[in-house]
């Protein structure tokens, strides 16, 4: 593959987001979806199987194969959720839940195989330019919005502000990822001219993430700032913290004057609050932790948990990453699973400390561990962009794995099955047996209509 090929690739995958998020509605129209969310899984599951489809007919497909202690995670998780799958009470929709996976997996090689023809600073300089743009577009969308709500005079709520996304924690999904990929231009020489844009663009994130309450982003975006301050040098620490701790403060300072100030001369009423409580989270935690003995060793079957019907909320996925794995696939995967992303998060940060300095390798741990962190309390491996984002991230941090060239006739195998299976999967939009609760896990109509 051509490196300009590699190029149109990687920006089809960046344009991908934005029909899916900014320019939904005007893709809707076009492609007749009935919502948003689905339209982001169509996208992304047809980037894939054109992709494939592309690539299977270069001269020579180089794909890097991840460390053994990968494979055999990967391996776990297929065999035992195939086996899981067979015994639970959905069998159809657990292989799909498990299609799924496998198209994730086609999406890592193919970047993987893209990003190999270009330079490493390259990738990373597309990905901080698609991270600046798409803020500052949802930000300049953000603004618009306020503004008209400030003009009707019509407070709004936690989701009326960001718009493409049907519920904000979408969007936040992507957040925890775009926010830290912003910090490329505080590390980075080429990059170090967008760095007054990129700290705006942070600040208008955080002010984003702060009216929409998302306690959960914070959290992580603080815990892993916190982990990375404590692996840079001693020397390199203030490097770190200025920038950052610079945008937080001017984020959080439009906050107070936008969001709380302001509003209670227009609406004569605060229009955030402080949520206490965990919105059902630890109700369906404690549930899993109760229920999952019963199936302990292979748990309940992929994509499970979206029609437990004893479940104290009807949300079809419990917000944990973790714990989802435990709850459908069983205590093998969870353990596997838990000690690959520890080891994985700790060779991360001891490189760092090995290294003695902050530069782009940095920043794009700093992502993974806020993306890891926050799937403790949302859906960051359910949903279909940040699916796709954090499937990136981590096709960006595989530098040195093995790599190997694979015949043309196992390339034309592959792309045979991964399209028989693209169709298998997009044929279940609007299914039959789906019913209209909207609490999306595959499609929007996630539950099972008993």
């Amino acid at each position: 593959m051509s490196t300009s090929t590699a190029r149109i690739i990687l920006i089809v995958f960046f344009a991908v987001f934005f029909m899916g998020s900014i320019l939904s509605d005007y893709f809707i129209g076009v492609t007749g979806v009935s919502n948003s969310y689905d339209l982001k899984r169509i996208l992304i599951i047809s980037f894939v199987m054109l992709v494939v489809l592309f690539i299977s007919w270069e001269k020579e497909v180089r794909i890097a194969i991840p460390s053994r202690f990968t494979c055999v995670t990967i391996s776990c998780i297929f065999i035992i959720g195939i086996i899981s799958a067979l015994y639970g009470q959905h069998p159809f929709w657990s292989m799909l839940e498990l299609v799924n996976f496998l198209l994730l997996i086609c999406l890592f090689f193919i970047l993987r195989f893209c990003f190999a023809v270009m330079e490493r600073t390259e990738v990373l300089r597309y990905f901080f330019v698609f991270s600046l743009f798409f803020s500052l577009c949802i930000s300049v969308k953000f603004l618009l919005f306020l503004l008209f709500h400030f003009i009707d005079a019509n407070p709004p709520n936690l989701h009326s502000l960001v718009f493409g996304f049907m519920n904000v924690r979408f969007f936040n999904q992507l957040q925890v990822i775009l926010m830290p990929l912003l910090c490329l231009s505080f590390y980075t020489n080429e990059l170090k001219k967008f760095r007054h844009l990129a700290m705006l663009a942070f600040s208008f994130l955080w002010l984003i993430l702060l009216q929409s309450e998302a306690r959960g982003v914070v959290l992580a975006i603080i815990v892993s700032a916190f982990l990375v301050y404590y692996s840079v040098p001693t020397s390199d620490r203030k490097h770190f913290t200025h920038p950052l701790l610079t945008a937080i403060a001017m984020g959080t300072g439009i906050w107070l004057v936008l969001i709380v100030i302001l509003p209670l001369f227009i609406f004569d009423n605060d229009i955030w609050q402080l949520r206490g409580g965990s919105s059902g989270r630890v109700a369906m935690w404690l549930y899993i932790l109760q229920d999952i003995p019963q199936r302990i060793f292979m748990g309940y079957g992929p994509m499970s948990f979206a029609w437990e019907e004893g479940k104290p909320l009807l949300n079809a996925h419990p917000h944990n990453a973790l714990l989802q794995f435990l709850y459908e696939y069983g205590i093998g995967v969870f353990l596997v699973v838990t000690v690959w992303s520890l080891l994985k998060l700790t060779t991360l940060f001891r490189n760092i400390k090995q290294t003695q300095e902050i530069n782009a390798n940095t920043v794009i741990i700093f992502a993974l561990c806020s993306a890891w962190i926050y799937s403790f309390f949302d859906g960051m491996i359910v949903m279909p962009l940040s699916q796709a984002l954090l499937t990136a991230l981590l096709a960006i941090n595989c530098q040195h794995y093995k790599v190997i060239t694979v015949h043309i006739k196992w390339r034309l195998l592959a792309t045979i099955v991964i399209i028989l299976l693209s169709i298998v999967l997009m044929s279940s939009l609007n299914h039959p047996e789906l019913n209209q609760a909207m609490y999306p896990r595959l499609w929007l109509t996630g539950l099972i209509d008993n």
